[in-house]
């Protein structure tokens, strides 16, 4: 993202059972209660209307939130799915990061990235790339 860029980042969906986009696929989710955006590169997370620092609890909630999501869309296509559930899991990572102080401490983003960098294979394949490291490098 461009640091004159804009991102909000909420659920797709205005109440526990009902999407905005007509004729979405209707499920129960357990949605978050917090707005995130992110302005010139800073994460911002409003609750009720009050911006509250990133913590882990907000985390695991979109963690939760994205299984969720995952397990319960499965109308609406694998692949746009996997896609959407990796961009909350990225976003998840990123508010763990700075809730771990991996923004103001190189010590701990290091460790964080080391610890962050384990891909699903035991062999790593040559043209193996870990979008969700680069993406975090990028962004604390």
């Amino acid at each position: 993202m461009l640091p004159s860029e804009t991102m909000i980042w909420q659920p797709e969906f205005t109440d526990k059972t009902l999407s905005r986009k007509p004729g979405a696929v209707q499920w129960e989710c357990n949605r978050p209660s917090f707005v995130v955006s992110g302005d010139a590169g800073k994460i911002t997370i409003s609750e009720n209307g009050k911006v509250t620092p990133p913590s882990h609890q907000h985390s695991e909630v979109l963690i939760e939130f994205a299984i969720d999501y995952l397990k319960n869309n499965k109308k609406q296509g694998l692949m746009k799915c996997i896609g959407r559930c990796m961009g909350y899991l990225q976003i998840a990572a990123e508010i763990e990061a700075l809730a771990s102080g991996a923004d103001k401490d190189a010590v701990v983003r290091e460790a964080l990235l080391r610890e962050f960098d384990n891909p699903p294979f035991k062999k790593v394949p040559a043209y193996w790339f870990h979008p969700g490291l680069t993406y975090l490098k990028g962004r604390i």
